[in-house]
Parts: structure tokens; C-alpha cells; sequence
């Protein structure tokens, strides 16, 4: 994950209440809003910055809303943080079972890869420090287009590492991305990202870091044999299927 912290980026203000119990809900996904454009990640420093100030003087909160910020070029920013209570989501009981991630989009922006890949790195790190599985788009807790139609679609099709519930299965595949996942060599891809991230979602000790490599290999192997498919270690368009439709056991 390209983390980039409160003092990498240049945070004045507070983070907000530590009162918040993420592991009874998960993540929620936003976008900032107005169309932003495209920008050189040299400035996103400043994007950041001027989103902070605005939730502070503007809106009178703590802090800069959300627990994490996304740039289109994959960048994860530390907004409050871990352990703190956000102030994005719209409703008292979302805002304390969920951490909030904002994708640096708006209205008619494109959604670029690498801002995805920065998505599920942030999922996954906070499902790793007690975030519970779910993902959910900011307009299921408040009447908004937040965070618009495209990341509801990806969150929906369970690339966001959830498939907008829990981590069981019977839900829909993502479209097989016409990749196979093997090892060795490695490969590395947005689509082994997405896969680790589904499965850690069902239970299984994998990495998400978007490199099909030895531990990869060796957890989808358990999942073919335990699924009746053929166990060849390799993600083609059977094992990944069955990665979002099998049942969990």
C-alpha cells in the first residue's frame, strides 16, 4: 500500500472522538463530489489540505471527515485515522460502526485503476485493524448520489473485497477479467487483487497486495480441493466463479 500519513501530508487539525466500534459494520465508500478533473499527483498533497480545511471551517467538525482518502493515483491518505470516530456517512449509527473512505473523484470523473487498487488497499487495511467485513456505498446510510454509480457498481460486484453484505457466498462473479492467476512466476495484476481480496473476505490468511505468488497459490489450491475443482493452483474462469458463488464451509 503507497500509505501516506496525517504528517506526510500536512494535517492541522484534530481527528475526531475514539468512540466508534467499526467491527459491528465495515467500511463505507465515498467520493468528494464536484467534478475534480484530472491533477498530477504533486497535488494531491494540497487536494487534501484544502478538503481538511473545508470540513473544519466550513462545516465546524474536528477534522477532515473521513478515516481515509484515496488519490487517482492509488495513494492511500491518513484522514482521522484508526480508532476514531468519522463524520462522513450522514447518520449517527453509521458514522460509528463504519470507517469512511473517500476516493478523490467527482460527479463525470473518470475511475482510474490505480484509484481502485488504492480502494481495496484501504479495505483491506482496515478490515486488518478490526474493520468489519461489509462495504457499503455512502448512499445507503443518507439520500445522496455519493459516491456515484460507478463505485456503487464495483462495490456491488464485490471488487470493493465485499460484496455490500457479509463474506458469504451465493453472490454475483465479477466478470472474469481473462487473466490467469499463477504462480510461478508471479503475476502481478489488478485482478489477483481483487481475488485476495475476496477471499480473505470468506475467511481465508492471504495477503491483498495484488501479486499472485507462492501463499496465493498454495490458498487456492485448498479452495479448488475443498470445492471439487481442478486443483492446479492457477485462477482461471472456473476457480474464480466460484470464488463469489460457492458456498462458504
Amino acid at each position: 500500500m503507497k500509505y501516506v500519513s496525517r504528517s506526510d501530508w500536512g494535517a492541522k487539525y484534530g481527528r475526531g472522538p475514539t468512540n466508534i466500534t467499526p467491527q459491528r459494520g465495515g467500511v463505507a465508500i465515498h467520493w468528494e463530489g464536484p467534478k475534480m478533473g484530472t491533477f498530477p499527483h504533486s497535488s494531491c498533497d494540497d487536494k487534501v489540505r484544502g478538503i481538511e480545511r473545508f470540513h473544519v471551517q466550513s462545516n465546524g467538525w474536528d477534522g477532515i471527515a473521513y478515516t481515509l482518502l484515496v488519490c487517482p493515483h492509488g495513494y492511500v491518505f491518513e484522514g482521522r485515522g484508526l480508532g476514531r470516530r468519522t463524520a462522513a456517512n450522514g447518520t449517527n449509527d453509521s458514522n460509528q460502526r463504519y470507517y469512511a473512505i473517500c476516493a478523490l473523484i467527482g460527479k463525470g470523473d473518470a475511475v482510474p485503476e490505480a484509484l481502485l487498487d488504492g480502494m481495496r488497499d484501504g479495505v483491506a487495511y482496515l478490515r486488518d485493524h478490526d474493520a468489519g467485513n461489509d462495504v457499503k456505498p455512502h448512499s445507503a446510510f443518507f439520500s445522496t448520489e455519493c459516491p456515484g454509480d460507478r463505485l456503487r457498481k464495483w462495490i456491488s460486484g464485490g471488487t470493493g473485497g465485499g460484496d455490500g453484505g457479509g463474506g458469504g457466498g451465493g453472490g454475483k462473479a465479477p466478470a472474469w477479467p481473462g487473466v490467469y492467476l499463477k504462480h510461478p512466476p508471479p503475476t502481478e495484476h489488478s485482478s489477483a487483487r481483487t481475488w485476495q481480496s475476496r477471499m480473505r473476505q470468506r475467511g481465508w490468511t492471504i495477503s491483498v497486495d495484488g501479486v499472485y505468488g507462492p501463499q496465493s497459490k498454495e490458498v487456492c489450491i485448498k479452495f479448488q480441493r475443498e470445492k471439487g475443482l481442478d486443483a492446479d493452483g492457477i485462477v482461471g474462469p472456473a476457480t474464480w466463479k466460484a470464488t463469489w458463488t460457492s458456498p462458504v464451509t
